[in-house]
């Protein structure tokens, strides 16, 4: 009985120095995996920081060359307006000297007048005429300059109408030199469009003088430009600029947009490829297409936001 008892005992002691000896290995074994699986977590969180930092660089990489690729663009079209309006000298210079002509001529009246001890009141609405025009000079003088000045791309909310009547205000001289029609489609109100005014003038004053020059080889009594201006069905803006001169050949149309390529001899080919860069930039499209009756037109879309305008 005594030695039963001693098995018992002894074989309890060795399931319990077994127990034992498993727990050990359990807790080794689990101390092993969690400093395992620490180190995994460590190599992964290098590499995702590793590659935050790659990511990052690239980003930063792209940004300075969307930066550099903007800056290009602006530098381009601000060469292309100034080489524009160098190309307008006479007509422009026309334009100004319209409200001083004026200006000298009501101002040689009034003093007439006065030296005449007519009444005062005439005089006065003499002197008014001068203000106006004496303003209209100003505005025009200002357009110019606010056309010309290098600045950084400002868009807000812009009346496209507004903005269509400022460039044709810019080409009006050579339309009369040319003896060129000009017709102005009636349309209903213009949603606003949230754009750069300038840039946009840019573009379709370049639209209406392509229009011209191309004109000019047609007969007089052929000549007609027609500007058509609808509110489109995604809420935006379209604008046509139609002419009737002789069209463009299969051999141009492929390269058209592409920067330097041009078809007049002295032209320096970044007119249509620098619009259609600022009407996509826009989120437009910059798209032609031949006239049945000859000519050609240009059509871009833009974008709208809030009020509305008219042409009228």
């Amino acid at each position: 009985m005594n030695d039963s008892l001693h098995a018992e005992l002894d074989a309890l002691k060795a399931e319990n120095a077994r127990l034992r000896q498993d727990q050990m290995t359990s807790q080794q074994l689990r101390t092993r995996d969690r400093a395992e699986l620490e180190e995994l977590v460590a190599e992964r969180t290098r590499e995702l920081s590793d590659s935050n930092a790659r990511l990052r660089e690239e980003i930063t990489e792209r940004e300075l060359a969307e930066e550099k690729a903007r800056n290009h663009q602006e530098k381009l079209a601000h060469v292309a307006r100034l080489n524009m309006v160098g190309e307008m000298t006479s007509g422009l210079a026309h334009e100004i000297n319209q409200p001083l002509a004026a200006i000298a001529t009501y101002t040689q009246g009034a003093l007439l007048r006065l030296r005449k001890g007519e009444d005062p009141e005439r005089v006065a609405s003499i002197l008014e005429q001068v203000i106006v025009q004496a303003q209209r000079a100003a505005n025009i003088v200002q357009h110019l300059r606010n056309f010309v000045i290098k600045g950084k791309p400002h868009r807000e909310p812009t009346d496209i109408a507004l903005v269509v009547r400022r460039a044709v205000s810019l080409v009006r001289n050579e339309l009369m030199k040319h003896a060129i029609e000009l017709d102005i489609a009636p349309h209903a109100p213009l949603p606003m469009i949230e754009a750069d005014a300038i840039q946009i003038e840019q573009v379709i004053l370049n639209l209406l003088r392509n229009a011209v020059e191309a004109m000019t080889e047609v007969s007089p009594g052929r000549r007609r430009l027609k500007i058509a201006a609808k509110a489109a069905d995604d809420n935006g803006v379209t604008i046509a600029i139609s002419d009737t001169g002789p069209g463009i050949t299969d051999s141009a149309i492929g390269k058209l947009s592409s920067p330097f390529f041009s078809t007049k001899p002295e032209g320096m080919g970044l007119g249509l490829a620098i619009s259609r860069t600022i009407i996509e930039d826009h989120g437009g499209r910059l798209e032609h297409e031949p006239n049945p009756e000859g000519g050609v037109t240009f059509r871009f879309s833009l974008p709208a936001r809030g009020r509305r305008s008219g042409l009228d």
